[in-house]
């Protein structure tokens, strides 16, 4: 790294360093990471992960790719398979529904596609009833397979049902960035990139509103937001680390932070946990899938 390119890291996290000194409700502890797939072919920025109870996918999005690995005891991951389609050649998201299908949202087309357990295109997510042409930038599936999507072309947020059937429609507020969101127990929580902000619309709510503060003094450019044993974990992509948050939006603290070795990041992109209590994180600047334990 460059002296100058390291200076300017330097100055992007200094603001962020008075957040770690807090204790975290939920800490990672790295476990290992995922650098290359079978045939030792490394991965390329990596920006999605989607995790079962025993298994994971990997965007690997640099190589067009989807990897496929089964976790075997001890926490080793082996490759399954790899799913290469034209349908999604810039794969950036990826979320696991219930019945073993795996949806993959598309960074080019901002479509969704939904991938069979046997790794073959099985159809793009139709978003019926909704606006004409959405340009999903995220999206998340609840327990039911019911899909909740952030529409920049509609400037909405869209749910709909396993068919993508579209039965609800909310306007999201003017002016504030929204680069993911995430479902619990029927709140959707948004989360506001620039602002580092996070905003709420409860189940049958019509309108989103602010939840606590601006954070722009713990993060600095959040870009997923997942949720975990009753907390909201948001990625900071470029603060590189794992910020936790109440669902009241009270800052419980940070973790991780820059660097090459196993353990820290650089650029972080996707975050989900399995049943285990394991932690699956897409480490884009640094071409791996790092994997965590929860205590």
């Amino acid at each position: 790294m460059s002296a100058n390119r390291a200076l300017r890291l330097l100055v992007l996290l200094l603001p962020l360093a008075a957040g770690t000194a807090r204790g975290e409700a939920l800490v990672l502890s790295w476990s290992s990471s995922v650098y290359q797939d079978a045939q030792e072919v490394p991965l390329a920025a990596p920006e999605g992960v989607a995790c079962t109870a025993s298994s994971f996918a990997v965007a690997d999005t640099g190589k067009q790719r989807i990897l496929l690995f089964a976790m075997k005891p001890g926490g080793v991951a082996a490759q399954t398979g790899e799913v290469k389609l034209s349908q999604v050649p810039v794969p950036v998201r990826l979320q696991a529904d219930s019945k073993g299908n795996l949806l993959a949202l598309d960074g080019k087309s901002h479509k969704i596609v939904r991938i069979n357990p046997a790794g073959a295109f099985a159809g793009f997510v139709d978003l019926k009833g909704g606006p004409a042409a959405p340009a999903v930038v995220a999206f998340k599936l609840d327990a039911g397979d019911g899909l909740y999507a952030l529409d920049a072309a509609s400037g909405k947020l869209l749910v709909a049902d396993a068919a993508g059937a579209v039965s609800r429609q909310v306007e999201l507020p003017k002016g504030p960035l929204f680069t993911d969101l995430t479902v619990v127990g029927g709140t959707v929580f948004a989360v506001d990139g620039v602002g580092a902000t996070v905003w709420s619309v409860e189940r049958e709510g019509k309108a989103f509103a602010q939840v606590g503060a601006s954070l722009k003094d713990r993060m600095s450019f959040p870009a997923y937001i997942t949720s975990f044993q009753g907390k909201l974990l948001l990625v900071d992509q470029n603060g590189m680390g794992i910020v936790t948050l109440g669902l009241d939006g009270s800052y419980l603290g940070r973790q991780l932070a820059l660097g090459w070795n196993d353990g820290f990041v650089y650029y972080p992109s996707q975050l989900c946990f399995n049943e285990g209590g394991d932690a699956f994180l897409a480490d884009r600047g640094n071409n791996r899938v790092q994997l965590f334990t929860t205590k």
